[in-house]
Formats: structure tokens, sequence, C-alpha cells
């Protein structure tokens, strides 16, 4: 990772992506796009390395910055996982069902 200064802000790379989870209690994400669905058991998240699904218990937004791309939740974090399909992780389902 490689971070610029520009007059006293600094930034990343475009497409570097960190995931940094404290004691499964508090989640730092980088290079987030978008969020496309959330709520206190689930965030699905479009990242620049592709769709994040994160579950839990009692999931919330502590600090999200739209344009530096940055994303901090808070909760029991249970599971992590990524997805790299374009469609993200709705297609898996169907692909499973109809093959």
């Amino acid at each position: 990772m490689t971070l610029h200064q520009e007059s006293n802000r600094y930034t990343m790379t475009s497409g570097d992506h960190l995931v940094t989870v404290r004691n499964r209690k508090r989640m730092d994400m980088t290079s987030v796009k978008e969020i496309e669905r959330f709520d206190q058991e689930e965030f699905y998240i479009r990242t620049a390395q592709g769709h994040l699904l994160i579950r839990g218990e009692e999931l919330r937004i502590v600090h999200l910055d739209v344009d530096k791309g940055l994303l901090t939740l808070e909760g029991n974090v249970k599971l992590v996982q990524y997805d790299d399909e374009e469609n993200g992780l709705s297609k898996g389902f169907l692909h499973k069902l109809f093959g």
C-alpha cells in the first residue's frame, strides 16, 4: 500500500483494499464503492476487490466517508465473505439451484 500526501490529506493508491477486524467487534475498510444493502445482521458491500458480505449481530455504521471510500462498522462479526462474481452472491444461489 502506498500513501500519498496532498496538502494535509492522505490518499491511497487506487485499488488498494484493506479490511481490519479488531476482536470481531469492529471493522475498518478501505476502497468501499457502494453499500448495496444493510441491516443489523448483514452488510453487502461493493469494494474494489469484489462484493463483500458481512454477517453478524447488532451491526452498525460508525463512520462512512463516501469520497475516500472508508467504512467502519461495529457489532459482533460472525462471517466475512468475498464474491468475485460481477452480479454478486444472489447469482450464486440461482446458479446452485438451476445449475
